[in-house]
């Protein structure tokens, strides 16, 4: 049965031009994501009783699914929800530009959001969609090189029949600009979870990023007993910014806690907004300085909370509060004084010590040991003993120092007070060369070490992801460059001794961690 295709047009004036700019935009590929996941997420909830019983029906899991799948050979992204579908008006909105919803107390109050986020990721989007309970499906294209170079200005929508209980919303976007790769997509899977987490907690929404459901984990609380008593460190707060100029003042509800383990990562505030987290996320938190200090306090691993903040004004992409006019400041103000109690606890407390037992080492040690007991290693050790990589020339050292540097971020810059002189440290840092050494070190100065910390080495890849151990390594990198320095500085005859390099670098180890017990009282 073949069925009959009809077409009719949607005017999308004013300037096609306009559609052409939105690939300048500054979104991040999860919050350009986001946009789409808010329209399925809205429609949801603007129709959830009709749905929740259609989903009865379609003997699925009984909730709202959105699967967002890239695919890296045909370089598209397709965005399929199980959500209500759009009638015709509705598809007139989400292509045209200046159409804003009836309602506009939802997710999706500007009604740009889909245009924006598909114009910014490639050159060519199709929305296919039908309506539950109405038996017709709309495909309509958009090809944005086409609309600027001809000055289309009607868009052709194409109609068929389709089963009455259908219902969903599809858009592929082709022709990406920018492929997803590398650790994106993970990122990307960690994000959404992070922005949709109420959805997820409800239970009634399920997101798929490339065949993966998205989660969220809970943070770990911290809670203490004491003579029988146990305090859970999370708490409510709820105050207002008396901001608005007529007096309205801005509300915020939520709770803070104190997060155990630390994690530079994952500490820090989520700011929501309609039941969405616009700020916020791993490696995003919200920190200002006021409340969590400088550089790695205890309170900038520590500290976290939610904070719903649903009437505050967000940029157009919401990926930011529109802070214009001190209103920020003002938020902090009344922020820090409702979690002044939790700053404290979150800089003072200290977990207590516990001894490794021989047992738990042993099971720790296993996999190393199998590495070392393997014959390949072993193997591989004879042969550098047999062949020696021979030394360096100047001319050789200083062009891998060029390399590592044109491709390296940073540096961050430490300075050691040693007598009249400042020995200065410059951390850089990369994520490209896995072929490069873990660590390189130059002296472009008397008193100035330049250090190349390569995260893209193969033994440290896996761990990338961890703050934790990304701050121990970096302790350690500087703990065996500064050993270099002074093995250096103390060297006989331009000598040094092997020993010299494990000696220093034991005794800067245990300077460090004193001075950070004495710090931590």
């Amino acid at each position: 049965m073949v069925r009959s295709r009809t077409q009719q047009t949607i005017n999308i004036r004013p300037a096609v031009s306009v559609y052409a700019t939105y690939r300048r935009l500054s979104y991040t590929p999860w919050y350009a994501i986001a946009e789409f996941v808010d329209n399925s997420t809205q429609n949801y909830y603007d129709h959830r009783g009709k749905l929740l019983q259609a989903y009865r029906r379609d003997s699925n899991p009984g909730r709202l699914r959105v699967e967002v799948s890239y695919d890296s050979e045909r370089n598209t992204l397709t965005i399929r929800d199980n959500a209500n579908g759009m009638n015709i008006e509705e598809l007139a909105r989400a292509v045209v530009l200046d159409k804003p919803p009836p309602n506009t107390s939802g997710r999706c109050e500007y009604c740009m959001g889909l245009k924006t986020a598909a114009c910014w990721f490639g050159t060519t989007w199709t929305i296919r969609t039908t309506r539950l309970g109405v038996a017709k499906e709309y495909t309509a294209t958009v090809h944005v090189p086409e609309l600027v170079e001809r000055q289309t200005e009607e868009i052709v929508v194409v109609e068929r029949p389709m089963q009455r209980g259908e219902h969903f919303t599809v858009i592929t976007i082709e022709g990406l600009y920018k492929p997803i790769r590398g650790r994106t997509p993970a990122r990307i899977r960690d994000q959404l979870g992070s922005m949709y987490r109420q959805d997820l907690r409800s239970g009634e929404v399920e997101i798929i990023w490339n065949g993966q459901p998205v989660q969220f984990e809970e943070p770990p609380i911290l809670i203490e007993e004491s003579d029988g008593i146990r305090t859970t460190w999370k708490k409510k707060v709820s105050f207002e910014v008396p901001w608005d100029p007529a007096g309205r003042p801005f509300p915020v509800r939520g709770w803070i806690g104190i997060r155990i383990p630390a994690s530079q990562r994952d500490a820090g505030f989520a700011l929501l907004r309609r039941g969405r987290v616009v700020v916020g996320g791993p490696a995003e938190g919200y920190k200002p300085v006021e409340i969590f200090g400088q550089g790695n306090t205890f309170r900038s691993q520590r500290l976290i909370g939610e904070l719903r903040m649903d009437d505050w004004p967000v940029t157009q992409a919401k990926d930011a509060f529109d802070w214009s006019g001190g209103l920020e400041d003002a938020f902090i103000e009344e922020l820090r004084r409702a979690c002044q109690d939790y700053m404290d606890k979150a800089e003072g407390y200290r977990q207590p010590g516990r001894r490794i037992v021989q047992s738990e080492m042993q099971l720790v040690s296993e996999r190393t040991r199998q590495v070392f007991a393997d014959q390949r290693f072993g193997t591989a050790v004879t042969q550098e003993l047999a062949l020696p990589e021979p030394p360096k020339t100047e001319e050789q050292e200083w062009s891998d120092t060029a390399k590592l540097r044109s491709v390296s971020d940073g540096p961050v810059v430490y300075r050691v007070p040693v007598g009249a002189d400042q020995w200065i440290f410059h951390l850089h840092w990369q994520d490209q060369l896995s072929d490069a050494h873990w660590m390189s070190v130059s002296y472009p100065e008397d008193t100035v070490t330049d250090i190349f910390l390569n995260m893209a080495h193969p033994f440290f890849a896996r761990y990338m992801d961890n703050a934790d151990f990304l701050e121990l390594l970096q302790k350690f990198v500087l703990a065996l460059a500064l050993a270099e320095r002074m093995a250096r500085q103390t060297s006989r005859n331009g000598l040094v001794s092997p020993g010299d390099f494990r000696n220093y670098m034991n005794r800067v180890l245990r300077y460090t961690a004193e001075i950070e017990a004495e710090n931590s009282v």
